[in-house]
């Protein structure tokens, strides 16, 4: 984390921003606030946010339909508000994008652990980066090019794809270990820079390969890229080329 780093929180409850805003000041991390969806974007226009706290329970244009719209067009990581029993829309929004989501009411400490556990794992990582190949920023596959210093995906047709945090950092381990088998576990290490407060079962790391997947083009039943191995973890099989520019 950096002490730049600036959370813009979502709510329409002012008391509720309130209350976040001082969890979070407490803790060292700056803080802006937004009441609606059009107040957000006004707020990510005028400032360099590192992350969004956002309310699912919004009035009108929810979060879920916030971040239907908001993903493909910003790789500004977001953390969901949710109610205690809203099961469903945590996992849509995570299928929609979300780094994560923070359940109704919560305690202060998780509050700011789960945030910080984001920013770090969206932070340039250098250890997902394989030190041999710090020279060579660009991986080439089936025409698709993933760029290790910039963190971007471009498809065969040279289109920025829009990648999140979590997406680039198990696609870039996956191409890492090409040909080999990673764990749950050791894929989990890697979103959470060794600080993981997932479970081998948590479902976020199967949402993010299937966002992976589906940007890909690739199908778990057909896999060109990303082959599931039963009871073991995943691997990447395609052919890689490594590119000096």
């Amino acid at each position: 984390m950096q002490d730049s780093d600036l959370v813009l929180v979502v709510d329409d409850d002012p008391a509720m921003r309130d209350i976040v805003r001082g969890i979070l000041e407490l803790d060292g991390l700056r803080v802006i606030e937004a009441g609606n969806a059009d107040e957000m974007y006004q707020q990510i226009e005028k400032h360099i946010v590192s992350l969004i706290l956002l309310d699912i329970g919004l009035p009108g244009h929810d979060g879920l339909t916030i971040m239907r719209e908001f993903r493909p067009k910003y790789n500004i990581p977001v953390v969901m508000l949710t109610g205690k029993g809203d099961v469903i829309d945590k996992i849509v929004g995570l299928e929609l994008g979300a780094d994560d989501y923070i359940t109704k009411p919560f305690h202060g400490r998780e509050l700011t652990a789960r945030l910080k556990s984001v920013l770090r794992r969206t932070m340039v990582d250098e250890r997902i980066v394989n030190i041999h190949n710090s020279e060579i920023p660009l991986i080439s596959f089936d025409g698709w090019t993933l760029n290790l210093h910039k963190h971007t995906l471009h498809n065969p047709d040279g289109d920025n794809m829009k990648i999140t945090g979590h997406e680039f950092a198990i696609l870039n381990a996956l191409i890492n270990s090409a040909g080999r088998v990673l764990s749950r576990d050791q894929l989990l290490d890697h979103i959470s820079q060794g600080g993981r407060s997932h479970s081998p079962f948590d479902r976020s790391l199967d949402v993010t390969i299937a966002r992976i997947r589906k940007k890909l083009g690739d199908t778990p039943n057909d896999p060109k890229f990303i082959r599931t191995v039963r009871q073991l973890g995943y691997m990447f099989i395609a052919d890689i080329k490594k590119v000096s520019s």
